[in-house]
């Protein structure tokens, strides 16, 4: 299947300075944009790519952002249901990681929920309410009200499909708040890096029986997974996080199963773009080659 590139250029999902971060991460709405460069997309001749603009935070008064958020969410899932076509594998690129909201909502559109399984590469679980939220950014409770009840409305009300913790892996080393926990403790699968590197064998057992599960895999990437040595250029760099031969099997593995691709939080504004910007597109490349 060829890939359809979606664009989402937002940082709406972080109104705030970033968790045990010092500034606000600004230009994160253009990650897309560096990553899908003419010699990346030389890779994918046949490709489609397009956009979607969300408004700005600072553009918007506060009693109406979560009326523009949920608009503005649905109006990229809309994005994606127009343009995709049946033999093209969905791609979402970021920006902050709400952008995974419509595309996970896109996918759930399309298929039987319960045949779903659900991948992500993170340092974090974006559970959080609204009223557990150690920052109040949305970001970080994306996926909430996938798996649980969502204390703001108008997001709750885009949600009728929904997922089970025991549908979701995580991979990484998670840093997982209290109003999260509920959704971990004998649910969801996590397998840290230092423990994928320690067992490898028992690991990819472990994704062939999550998979014999279900007929459609979802994989996210949060490039903040990955060690800041190598994705410096991020909301929240991460202290001991990934490689990427650390994934590289498990990727390898699920890619013929792969209905959606998202990557996201590449900030080309801040240093060590470059690097990042790298990785995010070699990833990429192992995943849809």
């Amino acid at each position: 299947m060829k890939p359809h590139f979606y664009n989402l250029r937002s940082r709406l999902g972080m109104t705030n300075i970033p968790h045990r971060q010092k500034e606000l991460n600004l230009g994160v709405e253009y990650g897309g944009d560096a990553i899908l460069s003419d010699d990346f997309l030389k890779n994918f001749p046949h490709a489609a790519v397009d956009t979607y603009d969300f408004p700005k935070p600072e553009e918007l008064k506060k009693e109406d952002y979560f009326s523009q958020l949920a608009k503005s969410l649905k109006k990229a899932e809309e994005l994606i249901h127009r343009t995709l076509k049946p033999d093209e594998i969905q791609v979402a690129v970021g920006g902050d990681n709400s952008i995974s909201f419509p595309s996970l909502r896109a996918v759930l559109d399309r298929v039987d929920a319960s045949r779903l399984g659900y991948i992500r590469v993170d340092s974090h679980p974006d559970m959080n309410n609204i009223s557990t939220s150690p920052t109040g950014n949305f970001h970080g409770m994306w996926m909430r009200p996938f798996v649980g009840s969502f204390e703001e409305k108008k997001i709750a009300r885009l949600i009728d499909k929904k997922l089970t913790p025991y549908q979701l892996m995580f991979i990484g080393n998670l840093d997982i708040n209290p109003g999260e926990q509920e959704f971990f403790t004998g649910k969801a699968h996590v397998f840290s890096g230092g423990y994928i590197r320690q067992n490898k064998e028992s690991v990819l057992m472990n994704v062939e029986q999550f998979m014999n599960n279900y007929q459609h895999i979802y994989l996210g990437i949060d490039i903040d997974g990955f060690d800041k040595s190598i994705a410096p250029a991020t909301g929240i760099p991460a202290q001991q996080g990934l490689f990427p031969d650390d994934i590289a099997p498990v990727v390898e593995y699920v890619k013929e199963s792969l209905l959606c691709v998202d990557l996201v939080e590449v900030n080309p504004k801040k240093e060590g773009a470059a690097q990042t910007i790298k990785l995010a597109q070699t990833l990429l490349l192992s995943v849809l080659k």
